[in-house]
């Protein structure tokens, strides 16, 4: 943190020097013109081109552990008065995975975190949307639960660390708040890592019922959040979702505080991505018609044929479940996510809605294999 000094207030009538000296975890660094020289016992004029900054990146242990002390003398060289500031530096930091590489660095220094942009070369962290069923037995995705049900949920989920470091007394008076905007409360949900009898437990604490947590019990190292992503970008969404970290000063106990610091991050929801055809399959889906002249058992003998010689897997949409709707392609389309982290396929189920309308719902979605749809307005 930097610290500028305002000699002005504390400049006692007559002085026309001073000099300044501090404890050992602040620096200081006197601001001056090239002519401005100091005397040769390191007293500084009182010239008005004159700064003084004091900076320190050493998290205090007990209040006011940090002093600077500014002495002020008159012509003859007599000390006319002495100025102490008491420093107590505490750390509040929000870190994600700005780099990219799959897991998250604190006390990143001289980057901005609330940046974001694209290419190899780029800076900002990835979310995904948790549109896959991990939990077995959940009605829809996982995102649509506001719980975390097993640890592979987990690792859909992007990892935000909040640390706050200081002494307690200095947390205790002004509290530490994590927020989101409101226009982003609906984009994303985040889970706080908290300790259990057993194991972890994981409370919603952001998302679009909340947008404010205050963190108990801060000032003893990290915090660990899990982010995962509600909605795709589309019209009217860029995919930009930022989360914030202050440190509030609260005048009375009714009072909703004023921030004197604040970090913040911002994460892009990575989109839905089409698969190309022109890449090796893995699976293929086919619809089963046995029924009448619209059979077409010829044509998936010779598809069993050719995916045995491609070893590739072939999936067979029932006839009761297509409802002998043979046209798939029309009802749903691959495609897949990825961050640093995580990827995994995702289907997309049109808005067509004939026989095959429930298929991509019951018989895809799952473990790891994300769902989205569209519906027109209406």
């Amino acid at each position: 943190s930097e610290l500028r000094l305002l000699r002005s207030r504390s400049t006692p009538r007559g002085a026309t020097s001073f000099d300044v000296y501090a404890t050992p975890a602040v620096t200081v660094h006197v601001i001056h013109s090239p002519a401005t020289r100091p005397s040769l016992d390191s007293r500084w004029p009182l010239d008005p081109d004159i700064e003084v900054v004091v900076t320190i990146d050493v998290t205090s242990r007990t209040v006011d552990d940090n002093q600077v002390k500014i002495s002020y003398y008159d012509r003859e060289g007599r000390e006319l008065a002495v100025a102490w500031l008491y420093l107590t530096c505490v750390e509040v930091s929000l870190d994600v995975d700005w780099n990219r590489s799959g897991r998250v660095k604190s006390k990143g220094k001289d980057k901005d975190k609330a940046k974001w942009t694209w290419g190899p070369d780029g800076q900002g962290a990835v979310l995904l949307v948790n549109c896959d069923r991990d939990s077995p037995g959940a009605g829809g995705t996982d995102s649509s639960q506001a719980d975390i049900r097993t640890l592979a949920d987990l690792q859909d989920m992007s990892v935000m660390l909040l640390r706050t470091k200081g002494p307690s007394a200095v947390f205790a008076e002004y509290p530490v708040v994590l927020h989101v905007p409101e226009s982003d409360a609906d984009k994303a949900r985040v889970f706080h890592a908290v300790r259990g009898d057993a194991h972890p437990l994981y409370k919603p604490v952001l998302g679009p019922d909340k947008l404010s947590y205050v963190l108990d019990h801060a000032g003893h190292g990290d915090s660990t959040f899990y982010v995962e992503g509600l909605a795709f970008p589309d019209r009217g969404f860029t995919g930009l979702v930022s989360f914030s970290a202050s440190l509030l000063e609260v005048p009375h106990k009714d009072s909703p505080g004023t921030p004197i610091f604040t970090d913040t991050v911002v994460f892009r929801v990575a989109p839905w991505i089409m698969t190309p055809n022109t890449q090796q399959p893995l699976e293929v889906f086919v619809c089963s018609i046995k029924q009448g002249s619209d059979s077409n058992e010829a044509f998936l003998e010779g598809l069993r044929a050719l995916l045995r010689k491609a070893n590739c897997k072939l999936t067979v949409c029932s006839e009761q479940d297509s409802r002998s709707d043979r046209w798939i392609q029309d009802e749903l389309e691959f495609g897949y996510v990825e961050a640093p982290h995580k990827t995994f396929p995702v289907v997309f189920d049109s808005p067509r809605n004939r026989g095959l309308k429930d298929f991509a719902f019951k018989k895809i979605l799952g473990p790891d294999f994300g769902y989205v749809t569209r519906e027109p307005p209406g």
